[in-house]
């Protein structure tokens, strides 16, 4: 089984002089569904940063499909950042409808309008949109608006998806939507590692749990 992302002896400091995170040790090879467990300000979202390679490295080695993202060149680091889905924390749609959001994302990744379209279909599709396509992002419910924040993290068919916290501020059915769509994703062939601050997520095969306490890693087995 390949490896996606190797983790080794990774710190981080913050402005202030906090250490959110400390000696992290992290592994995660093609297919698995990883949640990163931990409460808020944790450092959940620093290490998803560090690792979508929007926020440089200062201790430790983080490799990315073997590419160590702390040497790469700006071109380098820029197709890197290419092959990996990204939803963040708190992620607010543009004033436009479902369909143009994914497909404007697509066209200023240099996408041709049909090649734009017809991903994005896919995209709505496979998160369970395709409904809703003319309707106004900003008038979707929470619910929606996270499965439309997926659908553009996966639009390009990226080799990583990375999630910040897409369950806060769901109800528990709402939660469990969300669950049964990551989980169908990821036997759909997606790579995914999703942060959360519950405490008692999804478990069994595949899921992965790793908690982060403390700035540091622990799996539960």
């Amino acid at each position: 089984m390949s490896v996606i992302v190797q983790v080794s002896e990774l710190s981080f400091v913050t402005d202030d002089g906090i250490k959110v995170l400390e000696d992290v040790h992290l592994r995660v090879n093609r297919g698995d569904l990883v949640f990163l467990v931990g409460p808020a300000a944790a450092g959940k979202s620093v290490l998803l940063g560090l690792l979508a390679t929007q926020i440089e490295p200062q201790e430790g080695q983080i490799l990315v499909h073997g590419r160590n993202i702390a040497r790469l060149s700006r071109r380098k680091a820029f197709d890197l950042r290419r092959q990996i889905g990204l939803l963040p924390q708190g992620f607010i749609p543009l004033a436009k409808t479902v369909m143009e959001n994914v497909t404007f994302k697509l066209r200023c990744l240099g996408d041709f309008r049909e090649q734009a379209e017809e991903k994005a279909l896919a995209a709505l599709d496979q998160v369970g949109l395709t409904s809703k396509l003319a309707q106004m992002a900003t008038e979707l419910d929470p619910t929606d608006r996270v499965r439309l924040g997926i659908a553009l993290s996966i639009c390009d068919e990226p080799l990583l998806l990375l999630l910040d916290d897409p369950l806060v501020g769901l109800g528990l059915e709402d939660q469990e939507e969300i669950y049964t769509l990551l989980e169908r994703l990821n036997r759909r062939g997606f790579t995914i590692v999703a942060t959360t601050r519950d405490s008692s997520p999804r478990t069994g095969s595949p899921v992965r749990i790793v908690q982060l306490v403390d700035g540091r890693v622990e799996e539960k087995s």
